[in-house]
């Protein structure tokens, strides 16, 4: 029987790198505690070190110091964490099917059970009736739930999510905020999220993890009170303008 998630959980994390010029320490002293079916959004200065914490909890990278741990135990990289970067990284030659069962495949599940796992998820994804279609016949939003979905898939503890919607225009990525909400609040998956959006981050977080500058540490945490579900009406609430405004404030610490 396997064990049930409960959380994870991150020890002194330190991480550098020798580059021409010397050592560059990109992350130092981190600690941080997510616990299961938790949205968790994680905000800094561009370069902070955020994509780099996530590429060691991915197994994409060692770190210098400290230790990552799921359920009290050394994280297995490959088991637990699935990775969904900046970037939507689907194949133009595998048609959607395809692409959304690549993680599946590589764990060499066979095709007919993947495809059976993925069926309800193409419905919930709003991707029924595209299965058969190439990355390049559908839009932007579209091909970031199907990253999505790949991701998800693999049914891993975690949900790494790095910058996901970034390249969306501003109204397709507030529709991908509310959709990412709503499918959220049906499977409560543990999510971690890089975003520069403040916005994006009150709205889809329970709790906001900020970070400082180079080297990275986390300086902040901020609960998110708001009630869900959550409609885009919450924008405009006193509660949301407020925390947007605590946000601001925070960040421009390091910049003052």
């Amino acid at each position: 029987m396997t064990k049930k998630f409960t959380g994870i959980e991150i020890r002194d994390l330190g991480k550098s790198f020798n580059t021409k010029t010397g050592e560059l320490e990109v992350l130092k002293g981190l600690n941080l505690h997510v616990e299961e079916s938790e949205f968790v959004s994680i905000i800094g200065p561009s370069g902070c070190g955020k994509s780099t914490l996530f590429n060691i909890m991915a197994g994409l990278e060692a770190a210098t110091t400290g230790e990552v741990l799921v359920n009290g135990r050394q994280s297995k990289a490959v088991e637990d964490f699935a990775y969904m970067p900046q970037k939507d990284l689907l194949f133009p030659w595998r048609r959607i099917l395809s692409n959304a069962l690549l993680g599946l495949e590589i764990q060499r599940i066979p095709r007919k059970e993947a495809a059976a796992r993925a069926e309800p998820l193409f419905e919930t994804f709003g991707l029924s009736g595209f299965e058969t279609f190439y990355p390049h016949e559908v839009s932007g939003g579209m091909r970031q739930r199907i990253a999505l979905l790949r991701t998800v898939i693999q049914g891993r503890n975690v949900v790494l999510l790095d910058e996901p919607l970034g390249a969306l225009d501003s109204m397709t990525r507030t529709e991908m905020q509310q959709w990412m909400g709503n499918v959220w609040n049906k499977y409560r998956w543990t999510v971690l999220l890089i975003t520069h959006d403040i916005r994006e981050a009150i709205y889809l977080a329970d709790r906001i993890f900020i970070f400082s500058d180079r080297p990275a540490s986390v300086r902040s945490i901020i609960e998110v009170k708001i009630p869900r579900p959550r409609s885009l009406d919450v924008f405009r609430s006193d509660d949301f303008l407020a925390l947007e405004s605590r946000l601001n404030f925070e960040l421009r610490k390091d910049t003052d």
